[in-house]
């Protein structure tokens, strides 16, 4: 991500306004502090909207850099859920960071700070996740994302709480999910031992289900269910459409399953 460095160094200007800009502000406005800038341009960054024409960030690194603080953001309130952070919830976010994510150097670095900005702010999980809704909603794979990452971090620790739930369940009607693509996440991270054990019946309408299909749907609109979803989720589309590469690994999964489930029904139908 190449605009890393141009947020971490605090010389970055972009016009992005509402929950996010203030926590990309925030950040940036720190940095703009350490480097020994002068205060009086703090405001403007604070409000994420200071403009620096040498370094604005091009269309396709804004939208990655609003995807990656809308994640961090939303974690930090997932944290907040039931009051103050505590020490152990802190150390959830940060494995998950670097295990599940992978996530090292300046793009740890740069969660951490997003992370902190966000969680001190008066904003609401609904506030970063309606303005993330706002920028993604014509891109379904990216969105679909989002709410994958969600779901991981709420069982990061093994557990699904109740105020992970009541957050996850907050995020689908936001997001306008359908229940099938909500069940079908959630299903991953929460059945995936009973999953394992399922008959060829059941397995194969859990193919049809990926495909956002009901069980014996006809094979031609399998079919187009599958062109759609295959030019969704591939990782070189998802990326160019503004998902940072880190991230990459979702899309890459969701490409592999769409393709296993579209000729596991393609071979049944024979």
């Amino acid at each position: 991500m190449a605009w890393l460095g141009k947020i971490l160094g605090g010389t970055v200007g972009l016009a992005v306004a509402g929950p996010l800009g203030a926590v990309i502000g925030g950040v940036i406005g720190n940095q703009f502090d350490k480097n020994g800038a002068q205060g009086s341009t703090r405001t403007a960054y604070d409000q994420g909207q200071f403009k620096k024409e040498s370094q604005k960030l091009n269309q396709q690194e804004e939208k990655q850099l609003l995807f990656f603080t809308s994640i961090f953001s939303m974690l930090a309130k997932f944290a907040q859920a039931d009051g103050a952070v505590t020490r152990s919830e802190i150390e959830v976010v940060d494995q998950f960071i670097k295990s599940q994510l992978r996530l090292d150097g300046q793009s740890r670095q740069l969660a951490i700070k997003i992370f902190d900005q966000a969680k001190q702010s008066s904003y609401s999980f609904s506030d970063y996740a309606a303005q993330f809704y706002d920028n993604f909603k014509n891109e379904k794979a990216l969105v679909l994302e989002m709410f994958d990452l969600l779901m991981k971090m709420a069982v990061a620790d093994h557990q699904f709480h109740h105020k992970e739930a009541k957050y996850i369940d907050l995020a689908s009607h936001i997001f306008e999910l359908s229940q099938t693509q909500v069940n079908n996440i959630k299903d991953r991270y929460l059945n995936s031992k009973q999953n394992n054990n399922n008959s060829n019946s059941s397995r194969l309408a859990e193919y049809y289900r990926i495909l956002e299909c009901e069980p014996g749907a006809d094979f031609s609109k399998v079919k187009k269910k599958y062109r759609q979803k295959a030019k969704e989720f591939h990782p070189d589309n998802v990326i160019r459409k503004g998902l940072p590469e880190e991230f990459v690994d979702f899309a890459e999964e969701e490409f592999k399953k769409i393709n296993e489930a579209y000729e596991k029904i393609k071979a049944a139908e024979k």
